[in-house]
């Protein structure tokens, strides 16, 4: 089953609602980058996401190449959202964000 990768948006509007139990019991899993990770996470409820089922992976060098590319599409967007649609992108998986800008770039 392969994984949603997730920015930290979409995981912290899930805490916001209290749907993250239920979320984490559907069918399919969540992943996000490290980076994003430790930046927007570990220090706001990560170790819970991780506890109810969040992965944390890895950008191999094409997929940190691929997110520094991303750059150049759209310089408002943080790195670690360029991380989030690189490693969607890297593991063809499908990306969830509550961040529009990201949602369009992923659509491009």
């Amino acid at each position: 089953m392969k994984p949603l990768a997730s920015d930290a948006s979409f995981l912290i509007d899930l805490d916001r609602g209290t749907l993250v139990e239920a979320t984490f019991h559907l069918p399919f899993g969540f992943a996000v980058p490290d980076l994003l990770y430790e930046r927007e996470l570990r220090e706001h409820g990560g170790p819970d996401f991780v506890r109810v089922g969040l992965r944390v992976e890895e950008l191999d060098g094409d997929g940190v190449a691929l997110a520094l590319g991303y750059l150049r599409k759209r310089r408002s967007l943080s790195l670690p959202d360029r991380f989030a649609l690189a490693l969607a992108k890297a593991n063809a998986w499908t990306l969830r964000s509550g961040d529009r800008e990201l949602r369009e770039l992923a659509e491009e």
